[in-house]
């Protein structure tokens, strides 16, 4: 069976972890600190501060635009529940705006949803893929509304980290994984030094451990990774070019034979979605669905609301392997079951 996800662990990661789970301190450390500075130096962000998983990233992106009780934030229908979560737990009020054919936010359905009381936008790369986010960008430019980019599917892809803030996963089956694990991107050092001490309680770490405790301002989290996971990261970390190039080669197979795709997985479009996941199973190919719709969740309200695209794509999208372990030979049978039944 090819899985639609399958965790990669490099070797380079196994050896790490085993030098940290031999060694005196397994908690939050000096393999955090190396994990942080050669993700931002590799993809060149100076402000990343590593936490312990996307949906904790998440909450403090939330925090750090003070979004609260009433505020209004424009977020896509589709997408994990850990996009909305935070915010139903804020009582801000969701406002879902509609996809389009690329799964993403459709910047057409956006505009008209912004008000006078929008306090931010949440854009989120659907599988890894970046379409719209710099149309999005500009129009929040426009109304100044700050845009929180949820891009826990697309590290690795070629157009990423371009909000104010940048929340990302290294969750088990993402492109780059610690095991689990999140970080946060911001544009600047005030923000930043906010999250610092909102990973970790409230506290200003460095002040609490060198002089005996620090003032508690703010009550924060305890979001901070640990070295476990900051070492199978590294070592991912120094291995991700080879993955990158791997995926992109499937997705140029996927690509050839008419499929889109992001980083992270490929996805059709089908009126015939169930009789190709039919047809895909009896070759050894799990397929799914993986995310729904927001709208239907009882803690997001529980009613379909009248969003033409997503209410006609909803029984039609259909995700399909990307990962390690796949070959361009098997997106190449994968492909040709998917075009026969489509």
């Amino acid at each position: 069976m090819i899985k639609l996800f399958d965790p990669h662990i490099s070797f380079r990661s196994k050896w790490y972890a085993l030098q940290v789970l031999s060694s005196d301190y397994i908690g939050d450390g000096e393999w955090v600190k190396r994990f942080g500075r050669e993700f931002g130096k590799k993809f060149g962000f100076q402000y990343f501060r590593a936490v312990n998983s996307g949906t904790a990233a998440l909450e403090i992106a939330y925090d750090v635009l003070g979004i609260g009780e009433g505020d209004e934030v424009i977020t896509p229908v589709l997408t994990c529940t850990a996009t909305n979560i935070p915010l139903a737990k804020r009582k801000a009020k969701i406002v879902f705006a509609d996809i389009d054919e690329t799964l993403n936010m459709d910047p057409d359905d956006l505009r008209k949803r912004i008000t006078k009381k929008t306090k931010a936008i949440v854009f989120v790369h659907f599988g890894g893929r970046n379409n719209n986010l710099s149309t999005i960008i500009k129009i929040a430019a426009e109304h100044k509304i700050p845009v929180v980019e949820d891009a826990a599917q697309a590290v690795g892809s070629d157009y990423w980290g371009k909000a104010d803030i940048t929340c990302v996963s290294f969750q088990a089956i993402k492109t780059l994984t610690t095991g689990d694990g999140g970080g946060i991107i911001c544009k600047d050092e005030e923000t930043y030094k906010k999250i610092y001490k909102l990973r970790w309680y409230g506290f200003d770490r460095k002040k609490f451990q060198n002089e005996n405790g620090s003032q508690l301002e703010i009550a924060g989290y305890k979001a901070n990774m640990n070295n476990i996971a900051a070492a199978i990261g590294l070592g991912n970390l120094r291995s991700f070019d080879k993955m990158v190039k791997h995926r992109n080669k499937l997705r140029q197979a996927y690509f050839d034979s008419g499929i889109e795709s992001g980083i992270w997985f490929a996805e059709i479009l089908s009126p015939n979605r169930d009789a190709v996941r039919a047809a895909l199973k009896t070759i050894g190919v799990e397929s799914g669905l993986h995310h729904y719709r927001n709208d239907v969740y009882e803690l997001f309200g529980g009613k379909k609301l009248s969003l033409p695209n997503m209410n006609r794509l909803e029984n039609q999208y259909l995700l399909l392997p990307l990962h390690q372990n796949v070959s361009v030979k098997d997106v190449n049978r994968i492909s040709k079951m998917v075009n026969l039944y489509k």
